[in-house]
């Protein structure tokens, strides 16, 4: 059971540690440390609270220090470096989407023993070096063996029941700070922030049914039944590559998938996060079963003749290759750019086992996307068929917003309501004028494509 004691004793923290080990004082005292991504913070400091609820006789200190802890047991006090008692900062940490807490950024568990002969004595120390943006675990036992076992205890008790575990997360890199000459003087760093779950029925999604079934057997089933593919010697982990012009659904694609996967963990990754390809592929093991997606890849994965990022994209592939069969590790790459993509990965099986393409819907698509889009309308008065024949070459996202700037026409129509329902005459009006301008290239701007 965790205590506080300690009331009374010296102000200096090395004092505080001595009097916490009893009267063996800390001649053999062995220290182990290791440094974790900065987002494993409030993980290690559960695990580590989770370790010593069941002992007794436990203090805990929270103090700030710039010593390392094996210096503040062993080394000697510099004149130049205070080790007096400062009460810790705490400093916010998220949880879940929209969800906070607050932690010391410097904290001490000692497990001490008021006994001369027996028991294990145990300082456990978790910081936040914000300057090196790291959390720092540091053991020190009696042992260099108790101090390793104990370290590689919590670590492994903070993976198993990690706050990111079977969540919707997105790995991102802040904004670097730079001086007036435009020199870095910090460089952007790794965060890991949760997204807000976003249910997407089947009935949600209008797709086409041979697109459905791939991505339900390469993705969906591969994960649900994991555990009978392995043991028919089935490799689990499996890349698929969507592609297509923008505005043709994969991103709404990979929202569905996300959706069907609650008890694996999806991690979404975009811009210059995907220049952090070993660190992206690190937390997909540690929070495996995991499902990887990387958006717009042809940005950073494009081919070597034009890429400005080659090592990055050696990463890459290294990590695709690296992937073993048993790994519960799948990944999903999109790209309205496929033939600006490194060849080496769109094009050799093992990294990507399935290429799908998303483009513009053809006539019954575009009538089921419709329908879905005007499910909330009164519909009556309008002609399906001319609509659908109007909307060819169009994307899916133009469908979308030429339906609800067919509403919002409607409405100017109706003085405020829709009255009788919807006319075709509102959707001519809505498609006149999202054309309007759209000669040349910024008809696809606005996602409408002439053959």
């Amino acid at each position: 059971m965790i205590r506080w004691l300690f009331a009374g004793l010296p102000e200096n923290i090395d004092d505080r540690l001595s009097a916490g080990f009893g009267r063996r004082g800390l001649a053999g005292i062995q220290v182990d440390a290791k440094a974790f991504a900065s987002y494993r913070f409030v993980d290690l400091f559960k695990a580590t609270d989770e370790y010593f609820a069941t002992r007794e006789n436990v203090a805990t200190i929270e103090s700030e220090h710039e010593e390392v802890l094996n210096t503040l047991l062993h080394g000697k006090a510099s004149r130049w470096v205070s080790r007096r008692i400062k009460r810790s900062q705490n400093i916010a940490w998220p949880v879940g989407p929209g969800e906070e807490v607050f932690l010391p950024i410097d904290r001490f568990w000692v497990a001490g023993s008021a006994s001369a002969q027996g028991g294990d004595r145990l300082v456990v120390r978790l910081r936040y070096s914000s300057e090196q943006d790291v959390a720092i675990l540091e053991v020190a036992a009696d042992t260099g063996a108790l101090a390793e076992a104990v370290l590689r205890q919590i670590d492994d008790g903070s993976s198993e029941r990690s706050i990111y575990r079977n969540r919707l997360l997105e790995f991102v890199v802040e904004t670097g700070i730079t001086d007036e000459h435009g020199n870095i003087e910090r460089p952007g760093m790794p965060r890991l922030r949760f997204k807000a779950e976003e249910r997407v029925e089947d009935a949600d999604i209008v797709i086409d049914e041979q697109i459905r079934q791939i991505l339900w057997r390469n993705v969906i089933d591969l994960h649900r039944r994991r555990e009978i593919l392995k043991a028919h010697r089935v490799p689990v982990r499996r890349g698929v590559l969507l592609y297509g012009p923008p505005g043709t659904g994969k991103t709404f694609a990979c929202r569905y998938l996300c959706s069907k996967l609650p008890d694996a963990t999806r991690i979404v990754v975009s811009g210059m996060a995907m220049l952090r390809v070993n660190a992206i592929f690190a937390l997909a093991r540690l929070l495996q079963p995991s499902l990887v997606i990387f958006e717009d890849v042809d940005l950073v994965f494009s081919s070597r003749e034009i890429n400005l990022y080659s090592s990055v994209l050696g990463d890459l592939l290294d990590q695709m290759d690296g992937l073993r069969p048993y790994e519960d590790i799948g990944f999903i790459l999109t790209t309205n750019a496929i033939d600006r993509m490194e060849a080496a990965i769109r094009d050799r099986p093992g990294r990507i086992s399935q290429c799908v393409y998303f483009g513009p819907p053809k006539a019954e698509l575009r009538r089921r996307y419709l329908e879905h889009y005007l499910r909330h309308y009164e519909t009556a008065g309008l002609d399906m068929e001319r609509l659908v024949v109007a909307a060819d070459g169009t994307t899916q996202a133009f469908l979308k917003e030429w339906v609800h700037r067919s509403v919002q026409i409607g409405l100017e129509r109706g003085d405020g309501g829709l009255g009788d329902g919807l006319k075709n005459e509102d959707f001519h009006l809505a498609m006149a004028e999202m054309k309007a301008f759209s000669e040349g290239t910024t008809g696809r701007i606005i996602g409408f494509h002439v053959r």
